[in-house]
């Protein structure tokens, strides 16, 4: 659990303060970097959730330890949590943000248009190419073989991974991740067949990633055919995904992998997707729902519910249908004697 191409450091009792744990030992200890017990170097705080672990962390390069399993006496200075992958967690988004050491770096490979403004200590990878115009806020990370297109704007601390794609006029946030292979702006899927030629809709919208949103490696946000696609604040999105064009997501939305979402659905805040769920174009999703994987979303659902199935139905009435399937087949020769013995 490396933080991210920029060195952090924080005392161990700071730390304690911050995940509201119990410290023992030396807190002026300065912590770079978290990991595990395997993967420890100097300066890391080691997080455990077990005996085990914790015995292997005595002996690594780590510098302290955080974890949930109470001891007596340890030789590094260590900070007791109730629930460690919360305590985990709370931690590295505060490391995230905290200044660092980081200096930039353009490598010579990169092609970068004259009018571009590149921000302070950005860090720019092997053939990259940005295009006019584009806007690179401090302290971002390109990675090798990022493509920028003319008037995108990227912000600040955003991390771009390897071989991302951005077409021209696409909007960016803060603290944005942006994982190998995805895709943001390509024309959306918008055609009109008519006599004996298939026409094609015309995509000028844009795509807008708010603040803090991470998407997954190899996923696609199409741009908006005469308005924007959204991306609300904080959203998460996994591998594989598709947005379709003029799609608008809310804050707090987490849609795991080879998810599809269609033109012009609107989705609320705190919703959250299984693997693989299949929303319709122009549908819209009331906030904080919860949505079963492989569930078929065909039509507007109320906010504040749980949903599964296809077709799409509350969780507690698909449960019943199932277990109504259940029972027709198990009792199916009785059911067809029955059906058999109804007088005509």
């Amino acid at each position: 659990m490396k933080i991210k191409g920029r060195v952090k450091m924080i005392s161990a009792l700071e730390i304690s303060k911050i995940v509201k744990g119990i410290l023992f030992g030396d807190g002026s200890v300065i912590v770079k970097n978290i990991s595990s017990s395997d993967t420890a170097r100097e300066g890391d705080i080691v997080v455990v959730a077990d005996i085990q672990s914790l015995e292997k962390a005595k002996t690594s390069a780590g510098i302290c330890v955080m974890t949930n399993v109470s001891v007596e006496k340890y030789p590094k200075p260590l900070i007791v949590v109730n629930n460690i992958k919360e305590a985990a967690t709370i931690l590295y988004n505060f490391m995230l943000n905290l200044p660092s050491s980081f200096k930039g770096a353009i490598h010579p490979s990169s092609i970068i248009a004259k009018t571009a403004k590149i921000g302070q200590n950005v860090s720019i990878g092997a053939y990259v190419v940005i295009g006019e115009n584009t806007i690179v806020g401090d302290n971002v990370i390109i990675k090798d073989g990022v493509i920028l297109g003319d008037d995108v704007t990227i912000g600040e601390k955003t991390i771009l991974y390897a071989n991302v794609t951005i077409y021209d006029n696409m909007v960016i946030g803060k603290r944005v991740i942006l994982h190998s292979g995805t895709v943001i702006g390509a024309d959306g899927f918008g055609y009109v067949p008519k006599s004996d030629r298939i026409y094609k809709v015309p995509q000028l919208g844009r795509v807008v990633i708010e603040d803090d949103v991470e998407i997954g490696a190899n996923s696609c946000v199409d741009k908006g055919a005469f308005t924007d696609t959204i991306i609300g604040k904080s959203s998460k999105i996994d591998n594989l995904v598709q947005i379709a064009h003029n799609v608008k997501l809310g804050k707090n939305v987490i849609i795991a992998a080879n998810s599809g979402i269609g033109g012009s659905t609107v989705v609320g805040d705190n919703v959250m997707m299984g693997g693989m769920v299949g929303v319709a174009d122009h549908v819209t999703i009331g906030s904080n729902v919860r949505i079963a994987g492989r569930t078929g979303v065909h039509t507007d659902i109320e906010g504040n519910k749980t949903y599964m199935g296809y077709p799409v139905k509350e969780a507690h009435e698909t449960a019943k249908l199932f277990a109504l399937f259940s029972i027709l087949l198990k009792n199916s020769k009785k059911l067809r004697m029955f059906l058999k013995n109804l007088p005509e």
